[in-house]
C-alpha cells in the first residue's frame, strides 16, 4: 500500500466517520431537527459513516492479513453495499427537495411520515438485494454471462441513472429558484417606490447544499462508472487498476456531505451555532 494512500485513506476515514457521526447524533438528540428532510439526511449520514468505516479500514486489514485474495472480494462487496446505499439515500434526499421546491403545494400531501419511512427502507433494501444477488453469483452460481448482465444492471441503476436523475432534479430546482428570484425582484421594484422592501428566497440554501453534494457525487461516481465498465469488459474477478483513486474519491464524497449540511442546511447550521454558543458561554 502506497504511503500517500495510507495517509489520505486514514485521514478521509476519520473525517468521514467524525462528520457523519456528528450529524447523526445532532439530529437524533435535538427534537427540533426531527423533520422529514432530516430523516433522509440521517439515513444518508449512516450510509456515509459506514463508507468511512469500511472503504479504507477493511482494505487496510485485508492487506495486512494472509489470504487477502479471498478477503478482497468480501471487502469489495461490503464497500459496494454501503456505497450504493449512499447513492440510493442521496437520490431519496434530492427527490424530497425536488418535490418541496418544484411542487410545494403537493409536498405535504405526498411526503407523509409513512412515505418517508418507505423511501428510507427502500434506499437500504434495494442495494442489499442487489449485493446479495451479486454475492451469490460470485460464490455460488459462477456464470460469466449472468455476472456481466448483473454488472451492467448495477452500472446503469446505481451509477449512470442516479447521475442523470440528480442532474435533472438539480436543474429543475435551479430553474424554479431563478424564476422565484426574478418574480421577487420585480415585486420589490413595484413596492419599493413608497416602502423599503426586502425579499429573501427561502430555498437558496437548499440549492447551494444540493449543488455541492451533487457536484462531488458526479465526480466520484464518474470515476466509479469508468471502473465498472473496465470490470465488465475484463476478466470476471479483475478489479479496477485505479482502486486507490476510486476509494479516495468515494470517501471524499461521503466526507463532504456533512460539511454541506452543517454550512448550508439552515436548521442544522442554526442548531450547531446554538450549541457552540452555549458551550462557549
Amino acid at each position: 500500500m502506497k504511503t500517500w494512500f495510507l495517509i489520505l485513506g486514514w485521514s478521509l476515514s476519520i473525517l468521514t466517520m467524525t462528520g457523519n457521526g456528528f450529524i447523526i447524533c445532532l439530529v437524533c438528540n435535538k427534537r427540533r431537527l426531527r423533520t422529514k428532510t432530516n430523516a433522509f439526511i440521517v439515513s444518508l449520514a449512516v450510509a456515509d459513516f459506514c463508507v468511512g468505516m469500511s472503504a479504507f479500514p477493511l482494505l487496510y486489514v485485508c492487506n495486512k492479513a494472509t489470504m487477502c485474495n479471498h478477503l478482497h472480494i468480501l471487502v469489495s462487496i461490503v464497500r459496494n453495499f454501503f456505497a450504493y446505499a449512499s447513492v440510493t439515500n442521496l437520490c431519496s434526499l434530492v427527490l424530497d427537495r425536488y418535490i418541496a421546491v418544484v411542487k410545494p403545494l403537493k409536498y405535504l400531501a405526498f411526503m407523509s411520515r409513512r412515505r418517508v419511512i418507505q423511501m428510507v427502507l427502500f434506499s437500504w433494501v434495494i442495494p442489499a438485494a442487489i449485493i446479495t444477488i451479486y454475492t451469490l453469483e460470485i460464490f455460488l452460481f459462477k456464470v460469466l454471462l449472468f455476472f456481466r448482465i448483473l454488472m451492467w444492471l448495477i452500472t446503469i441503476f446505481f451509477e449512470f441513472l442516479p447521475s442523470a436523475m440528480l442532474i435533472f432534479f438539480f436543474v429543475s430546482m435551479l430553474r424554479v429558484v431563478i424564476k422565484q428570484n426574478r418574480t421577487a425582484r420585480s415585486l420589490k421594484r413595484q413596492l419599493s417606490f413608497n416602502h423599503r422592501v426586502s425579499f429573501k428566497t427561502q430555498e437558496k440554501s437548499s440549492i447551494v447544499m444540493m449543488a455541492i453534494v451533487i457536484s462531488v457525487f458526479l465526480v466520484c461516481y464518474g470515476f466509479y462508472l469508468r471502473c465498472s465498465i473496465f470490470v465488465i469488459f475484463s476478466d470476471r474477478y479483475k478489479f479496477c487498476p485505479d482502486l486507490e483513486y476510486k476509494i479516495s474519491l468515494l470517501m471524499l464524497n461521503s466526507a463532504i456531505n456533512p460539511l454541506a449540511y452543517s454550512f448550508f442546511k439552515r436548521d442544522i447550521n442554526k442548531e450547531i451555532r446554538r450549541s457552540v454558543f452555549c458551550y462557549s458561554a
